[in-house]
């Protein structure tokens, strides 16, 4: 996709490349009094775009997985990556992004960077205000009345200095990135009830192997996955029978994926105390 290098007056984007820079590619920032059209789903070939939202709240998606960004999160596109606003507007809110080209044979200081940025394989969370800062320093030397190639080098230490902080907000948010991963691997159970689950699913969704998944939510929730699944099973069921007292049990049970209404009903009595059956009899 064709970056986009419109300014508005919603919307302010510098082309680093008119610069005769050849790894920077574009800043942008918007601050939108009101919604406004989707984000179409594209991909950045070869780059990498980071963005820090300020004000407000967004939807993104990536490669088909929904994420709720608020203000003061950043949240990263990686080279490839298929990304958009899915469904949603772009909301009512105050956004920067920032585009760089990833050159892999690179040894300069911004590709090394990336590289470090890219191996962390972090995608959201939790920035500061020094990051705003820092943003709009690079729009202040774009207006400063200096010599091209000292506006150059303001840009390049601006934007080394801009990654650095990221890499440092990164090493201090692993306790906040494990609770995301932990929202995404919920999200996933919720949205696959009633159909099956399996754990290697789960610990795929957040790059980890089987026994390491395993180990991580235990740790972070207290139950096994295998019991969390069940236990939310259960729920759905309640919900299901209360809903539709003429419901076949038999049917219910097949359709939560269990082995025979009878396990169904084992399963039930564990979590409630109670059968189906009884539950459908009130």
């Amino acid at each position: 996709m064709q970056l986009d290098i419109k300014s508005t007056r919603n919307r302010r984007i510098i082309d680093f490349r008119k610069f005769g820079f050849n790894d920077l590619q574009v800043l942008g920032r918007y601050n939108y009094n009101r919604s406004e059209s989707k984000l179409p789903s594209h991909v950045h070939k070869d780059m990498i775009e980071i963005c820090y939202y300020d004000k407000g709240s967004q939807y993104f998606e990536v490669s088909g997985e929904k994420y709720l960004v608020k203000g003061g999160d950043i949240f990263i596109n990686y080279p490839g990556e298929e990304h958009g606003s899915g469904e949603h507007p772009e909301e009512k809110g105050v956004l920067y992004w920032l585009i760089i080209k990833v050159n892999t044979n690179s040894s300069d200081n911004l590709a090394l960077l990336c590289k470090y940025l890219i191996a962390m394989n972090i995608r959201h969370f939790k920035g500061g205000k020094k990051l705003k800062k820092i943003l709009e320093d690079i729009f202040l030397i774009l207006d400063k009345k200096e010599p091209q190639h000292l506006k150059k080098i303001r840009i390049s230490l601006a934007i080394q200095s801009l990654i650095l902080s990221l890499l440092d907000y990164m090493e201090n948010n692993k306790n906040e990135t494990d609770n995301l991963r932990l929202q995404r691997v919920l999200n996933y159970i919720d949205n696959h009830i009633p159909g099956h689950i399996s754990i290697i699913q789960l610990a795929n969704e957040i790059h980890l192997s089987e026994s390491r998944f395993k180990n991580f939510f235990k740790e972070v929730t207290g139950f096994t996955p295998g019991d969390f699944i069940q236990r939310k099973k259960v729920e759905f069921a309640i919900e299901k029978i209360k809903n539709d007292p003429d419901i076949s049990l038999s049917e219910l049970a097949y359709e939560l994926e269990f082995s025979s209404p009878q396990y169904f009903s084992t399963v039930f009595k564990k979590y409630t105390g109670k059968s189906p059956s009884f539950l459908l009899s009130k």
